[in-house]
This record gives structure tokens, sequence and C-alpha cells, in this order.
């Protein structure tokens, strides 16, 4: 067997340049892209130790006992049944790295000045065992800037599914200086009678999202700051899709080496990598419309293809 690990030669780079490397694809075959997984491996000799890794599958021995699964790096996610459908098993099938290598570490949390376990920050709870829960959700705030500063006016929820969980308005509290219309979309006559209260979100957000949810956004550190709550297993489009410095913009790198690398706007991930136009000039932000984003940039990542 001959391997050839090719530092540099991501997978964003190899599709965009698929047309001008035909002789790769046809001496190596189909090349597997090596995106996330290996990024808490030190070394050359670890990364080629965890390239060389698989799980073994499960088999009943003699009595028709299934025998131990092997789980080197962390649980499998065969391992949650308890999830509300079957989007997360789906997801999960026959991809190449398990989907909690894809959420920040400890370290990327901390550089990117997430709120964990921040005094005064409600925390997130575990799921009751045996009780239905979402596995993974999508997160879109949007904020006013008041006499306290930016506090929440509008917090989004969405599934797999692409629909919408949660979508409410909030009423600050404080008196609202600056609607920041033009990146939020929200008006005063939107918030006009409305009377759910930053603590009455946090009772409803606790009861949808789980310590063991996944949650998915863009730069979320500022959405769970807003929402005065502490959750630490978040993947963040912002820096799934990192490039880094002196790299060319048009062939973003996927990294995630927080500080040495600059990040892109939803905006932009969504035209490149999706195909679609948000966030327009002349438009308001759709916390809705966001969300969806975040999830499918999130779902694309992980679906790349062995």
């Amino acid at each position: 067997m001959v391997m050839l690990y090719m530092p540099g030669l991501d997978a964003a780079l190899h599709l965009s340049l698929s047309t001008i490397l035909p002789n790769l694809k046809n001496s190596c075959c189909k090349p597997r892209p090596v995106v996330l997984a290996l990024s808490r491996v030190s070394n050359g000799m670890q990364t080629i130790e965890a390239l060389l890794t698989c799980n073994q599958k499960r088999k009943r021995d003699q009595n028709g006992s299934f025998t131990p699964k092997f789980t080197p790096n962390s649980q499998s996610e065969d391992d949650w049944d308890d999830t509300l459908d079957l989007s997360f098993k789906e997801l999960t099938k026959d991809i190449r790295f398990p989907v909690r290598d894809y959420t920040l570490t400890d370290t990327e949390l901390d550089e990117n000045k997430y709120p964990v376990d921040k005094p005064g920050f409600e925390s997130t709870f575990p799921y009751d065992s045996g009780r239905p829960f979402h596995r993974m959700l999508a997160i879109d705030c949007e904020m006013c800037i008041t006499r306290k500063g930016f506090e929440l006016t509008r917090v989004t929820l969405v599934d797999l599914h692409e629909q919408v969980v949660l979508d409410k308005l909030v009423k600050p509290s404080s008196p609202i200086l600056d609607y920041k219309t033009r990146f939020s979309g929200i008006t005063a006559e939107m918030l006009d009678g409305v009377t759910t209260s930053l603590a009455d979100i946090q009772d409803e957000f606790v009861k949808l999202v789980k310590k063991e949810t996944i949650l998915v956004g863009h730069s979320l550190e500022h959405d769970l700051s807003a929402l005065k709550i502490s959750h630490d297993l978040v993947i963040d489009t912002a820096v799934l899709y990192q490039y880094s410095r002196g790299s060319s913009h048009k062939s973003a790198r996927w990294s995630k080496s927080a500080g040495s690398s600059r990040k892109h706007s939803l905006r932009y991930l969504a035209k490149r990598f999706l195909s679609r136009e948000i966030q327009q000039p002349g438009t308001e932000h759709d916390s809705i419309e966001d969300a969806i984003a975040a999830m499918e940039l999130a779902v694309l990542m992980i679906r790349i293809p062995k």
C-alpha cells in the first residue's frame, strides 16, 4: 500500500482545481480530505497514525452477544439513540470523522472568547435519559443597543430539517437607543407589545438545547453572550471555514487554526459554498435565513465524501 499525504492540499482547493489536477485522481484513485479530525495531533507520526486508524464494527460472539465497541478517540454517534428524529443518524452515516471532531476544542473556545462557565450565565443541562432531545440545532440571534450595551431582541433555532424550533422576539431590559435595523431587521413596531424577557427565553432555550446538543452558528459566541447562556459543544462556521493569513481569499483553506487565521463572513460563505445570496445590501438580516445557512455549511463540511 502506498499513501501520499499532502499537507496544504485541502478539500476546498482540491475541488476548485480538480480540472487542473486530473492526474492526481487517476494516480491516487479518490483522494480523501483530512479536515478537522487531525486538529488535535501534534506531529507527523501522530497524523499518519490517525489516518490509518479506523473503528471496528460490532460483531456477535458465539453466544450471540455484541463485543465491546472500539472507540479510541471519542464516543461514536451510534451511541446517541435518544434523538428526536432520524436526521442526526442520517447525517452521521458513512462519514469520514465523528461529528464531535468538528466542534471547538477548549482552547478554541477560549481563543474565540466563548462565555463558558461565566459567572451570572445560565448553563445548559444534561438530557434526561430515555427522553428524546435535539442532537444538533443551529442558532442566530439579533441584538440592539440599549443603555446597558448590546441586548437580545430575537432568537432563532432551526433543526437539521431546517424547520424552525424557536423564533421569538425579546424585550430588552433597558431603553433602546439604536435598533440596528440595518443589521438586525428589528424595528420599533416589531417590538411593540412584546413582553418576553431574557429570563423567559433562557427557560425555553435550556428546555430545547441540552448539554449534549451540538449548537451550530456563525461566531455564535456573540449569540451566547447575548443570551447569557453557557454552552461548550458548538460548531462555529466562522472557525470551521477559516483561511490562513497569506493564502488566496478565493481559495480559502478549511482550517481550525485560530489566531493565525482570518474569518469569512457568513454572507461570503453562503455565496461561495451554497451558491446563495444572503444579507443583501438594502435588506435586513433574517435570523432564520442565517441559521439555516450556518446549518447547511456545517452539514456540507461534515458530509465531505470519503
